[in-house]
């Protein structure tokens, strides 16, 4: 009887309509997408029909979001830009170290003359933007780079003079390579943003498996992995105020 169950289950499973978890940030210094993606697969079997896809490019994840009933996991600045177009609604936010809320920095190293280049993951108009605030100049050349920790080894290695990256980036190298970042500072920093966010692209994905997948991430020793991979605490469930302010904030 146990066999047909355990059967019955596993053609429930493979003739159910899958959901997809797609992953894309630049801000996370993630190594091993292989390992994320095996532990998210692992923990997800149990809440049902769901499938853990990680993205390198952001083109090709923004591709995908054209399917209907996906959960996506993203940076509430690339949030803000697309949730219009592609129909998002943000319902959980990430949380370290008791805040759910992050900074974005401009990076150099000291006494750096204002030209040259500024590498950069975040888009051209918010780059500049940030660089108006701290210099009030925005003529310095970008550099795209897919990852922050790219845009802070850029500077590093003498291949940019400037950064922008989150705060939280910045710390990291500083702890894992602090003979790198020793001459370098923080010349501005923005307002408080929201850490990554988990939305949806169709109200009916939010079923109580969703919820649970991430209210309970950090109940789980699997769970637990998954958030050490991500570099966070907790999955927070966002309230009408975060919600307002979502909107509210271009």
């Amino acid at each position: 009887m146990k066999v047909i169950s355990i059967f019955f289950l596993l053609c429930v499973m493979l003739f159910a309509e899958l959901h997809k978890v797609y992953y894309y940030t630049a801000d996370k210094n993630i190594d091993n997408f292989k390992t994320l993606k095996v532990q998210f697969d692992r923990y997800l079997l149990k809440y049902g029909a769901y499938e853990f896809q990680a993205f390198t490019d952001k083109e090709m994840f923004e591709v995908f979001l054209e399917e209907s009933d996906s959960i996506v996991m993203l940076s509430s600045l690339h949030y803000k830009q697309i949730a219009k177009k592609h129909n998002l609604n943000a319902v959980f936010v990430a949380q370290n170290k008791k805040s759910i809320t992050d900074t974005n920095v401009i990076i150099g190293k000291k006494n750096a003359p204002l030209e040259g280049t500024v590498s950069t993951s975040f888009s051209k108009i918010y780059t500049k933007k940030l660089l108006r605030k701290t210099f009030a100049i925005s003529h310095l050349t970008l550099l795209k780079v897919p990852k922050e920790i790219d845009a802070l080894m850029s500077v590093g290695y003498g291949m940019s003079q400037f950064a922008a990256v989150s705060k939280d980036s910045f710390i990291f190298l500083q702890k894992n390579n602090s003979s790198l970042t020793k001459n370098m500072l923080i010349y501005s920093e923005s307002d408080s943003n929201y850490r990554m966010l988990v939305a949806v692209n169709n109200e009916s994905v939010q079923d109580k498996d969703f919820i649970r997948i991430f209210t309970n991430m950090n109940k789980s020793k699997n769970g637990k992995s998954i958030l050490k991979l991500l570099g966070i605490d907790n999955f927070i469930k966002l309230n009408n105020t975060h919600l307002r302010e979502l909107r509210s904030v271009k």
